[in-house]
């Protein structure tokens, strides 16, 4: 199985700001089984200073994506409906993040409380634990 890490593991991971998880991210690396989804690019892009954006690209933007093709923004509306209508509040990024893993039957692998609130609906979400 693969691995979609969050934007927070990837943050952690490019500051070296966590060694467990430098290690857990290098060996999926090694495997090569690592992927990346719009969103989490699109937000390592917005919070990377524009002279590192190129490099950031280059290194992160050649793993295979688990992409958001048009059926799956289908599932992410209706996910973040059916959670709407639990009374779960989550930023549609996120929905769509859990959609993308899904799609590519990668775990998720995220800091945020949200994707377990995501998980209610959407139960073939595979989160990744250390």
């Amino acid at each position: 199985m693969g691995l979609l890490p969050d934007t927070s593991v990837w943050v952690d991971y490019l500051r070296s700001a966590d060694a467990i998880t430098v290690t857990e991210l290098d060996r999926y690396l090694e495997r090569e089984s690592v992927f990346i989804c719009e969103p989490v690019i699109a937000e390592l892009l917005a919070g990377t200073a524009p002279p590192q954006r190129d490099e950031l690209w280059l290194a992160i933007g050649s793993l295979p994506w688990a992409a958001i093709d048009q059926p799956a923004w289908r599932s992410i509306g209706q996910v973040a409906g059916d959670l709407r209508r639990a009374g779960i509040s989550v930023p549609l990024t996120e929905v769509a993040i859990a959609v993308a893993a899904a799609g590519a039957e990668a775990e998720l692998w995220t800091r945020d409380q949200d994707f377990e609130r995501i998980r209610t609906v959407l139960p073939h979400l595979e989160l990744h634990d250390l």
